[in-house]
């Protein structure tokens, strides 16, 4: 009860002040991944040489433990050999740990269900998997860039449900798989006939310079928000804090289709950031602006948090001066952090020509 407690008291102050510490915090602790997507360009990195060492995580979380959400990505993070011993400095240090996350391209299902196993153990407040998933068997193998990759998502879904882990399939919204939500869920419901709306999740595809290292191919507003609309429906009314949650979110991928501005105050580098493979922190995955490395911080985010070049940038994020994007990222923390805030407006630009998702 006290870790509920503690973030619901960091959210209500995230809307009226910038947080002395980040609740929340994208890891990305590899950029080693064995797929080959068509909508990033992470598998094309080949020099890990510099990515962080288990006992620089250790460090880091040792000094920087306050955080209430942590979500790890990658690349593929099952690709770390100690990714169980990460897991373990985050739920050791991080006392008021509310809920830890991860997403997997499932291409190794026995050790992703082995090491999630383990982490379970850690026994964590709150796991949440997420299997990705873009498409039915054949759509997803293509933009994945890996034959069987579907097969190996079903068995790595089976395997995690089997041991009682919150478990859901991402679904992200490209050029390559709009109109494909129905013929994706129908695939998935032929393998597991318990499986309903609700065990799927959504997003728009994203544009990154330091992250993804790709220019999403733009899509069309009304090609998106039909897509998005249709998923709406499917999952019905929102039941629960969560789905409500989801629901804000994607009932403004329209407006910020059209006015291409996040459309609530962003509160990245207050109540979020980004903490890439090398040390590097960002205010998020698409604001390529680097705050400072923990290694130069001695793995002190605080010292980074409180940098006058840190706070006039979280300032300019709250003026809209960041490349906006709406991702469940970033769009999570900053709808929380609006509960009580007149939604911004933006002018709509043209709702007509082709428009970049990010």
């Amino acid at each position: 009860m006290k870790r509920h407690i503690v973030l619901a008291k960091k959210i209500i102050e995230s809307n009226f002040k910038y947080l002395d510490f980040p609740y929340k915090l994208t890891l990305i602790t590899t950029y080693n991944c064995n797929s080959k997507c068509l909508t990033c360009n992470i598998w094309k990195i080949d020099d890990f040489s510099q990515e962080l060492k288990l006992e620089e995580y250790q460090e880091f979380f040792k000094k920087s433990n306050e955080f209430s959400w942590v979500d790890i990505s990658g690349g593929e993070i099952f690709l770390r050999k100690d990714i169980v011993e990460l897991a373990k400095a985050i739920t050791d240090n991080c006392k008021n740990l509310y809920m830890l996350h991860f997403p997997t391209n499932s291409l190794l299902p026995k050790r992703v269900i082995e090491k999630t196993k383990e982490i379970l153990e850690l026994k964590p407040n709150k796991l949440i998997v997420t299997v990705s998933l873009d498409g039915n068997e054949g759509l997803h193998d293509k933009i994945r860039g890996v034959k069987g990759n579907f097969e190996k998502c079903m068995q790595t879904y089976e395997g995690l449900k089997s041991m009682g882990v919150e478990t859901y399939f991402g679904f992200t919204l490209s050029n390559y798989n709009l109109g494909m939500i129905d013929k994706t869920f129908e695939a998935v419901k032929r393998r597991f006939n318990h499986i309903t709306w609700d065990d799927f999740h959504m997003n728009i595809s994203n544009s990154s310079d330091h992250y993804y290292g790709i220019k999403m191919r733009q899509l069309t507003t009304a090609e998106v928000v039909s897509e998005v609309n249709r998923f709406i429906q499917k999952r019905g009314i929102p039941r629960t804090p969560v789905q409500i949650l989801e629901y804000r979110y994607l009932s403004k991928i329209e407006e910020f289709l059209k006015t291409r501005r996040t459309p609530v105050t962003c509160k990245a580098l207050s109540s979020s950031c980004f903490l890439d493979p090398k040390g590097d922190v960002y205010p998020c995955n698409s604001f390529s602006k680097v705050m400072g490395n923990i290694r130069n911080y001695d793995y002190d985010l605080r010292k980074i948090w409180n940098l006058p070049s840190t706070q006039e940038t979280r300032e300019g994020i709250t003026k809209g001066k960041c490349p906006h994007c709406w991702t469940p990222c970033e769009a999570y923390q900053s709808l929380l952090g609006n509960l009580f805030n007149q939604e911004v407006k933006h002018e709509v630009i043209d709702d007509k020509p082709p428009i970049q998702a990010c």
